[in-house]
């Protein structure tokens, strides 16, 4: 996150300065069983002056998301981790159970990599009230 952070600060070949944009969409793609053991891909939103011709960079990218029909939303508040995440994601998959959405339905790919499911976060990092995130479980 590093990395996008100081590319929307001017640390791209253009030297361009952007405003942050909500959400920021983070896929997990678990490894095993636990999220410690899981690769995280962090995306910020470009801000549409910059979505035909993004400032290019070595350390970030910019990508297209695929679009998927449909998703299974929960949310949440407070700061992200790892712990409530991984509270917030069993509380959806379990209410999700039997009503044909559940494990079974969940989208395996996502460029060729196994993604059951992503997180958003909407607030600066500095807001410390009333913070708004969600899980997401991806369905085609």
């Amino acid at each position: 996150m590093v990395s996008l952070f100081a590319y929307i600060r001017g640390n791209n070949d253009a030297a361009v300065k952007m405003n942050m944009t909500a959400p920021v969409l983070v896929n997990i793609h678990p490894r095993t069983g636990h999220l410690q053991n899981s690769t995280y891909v962090v995306h910020f939103y470009m801000p549409q002056k910059f979505q035909r011709n993004p400032p290019l960079s070595a350390e970030a990218q910019p990508v297209e998301l695929p679009q998927h029909k449909y998703a299974a939303v929960r949310r949440f508040g407070g700061f992200m981790d790892d712990s409530n995440i991984s509270v917030q994601l069993s509380a959806l998959k379990k209410s999700l159970k039997d009503t044909g959405r559940d494990k079974s339905s969940a989208s395996n790919q996502h460029s060729g990599r196994a993604l059951l499911y992503s997180a958003a976060g909407y607030n600066s990092p500095f807001e410390h009230e009333n913070r708004v995130n969600e899980v997401m479980l991806w369905f085609d």
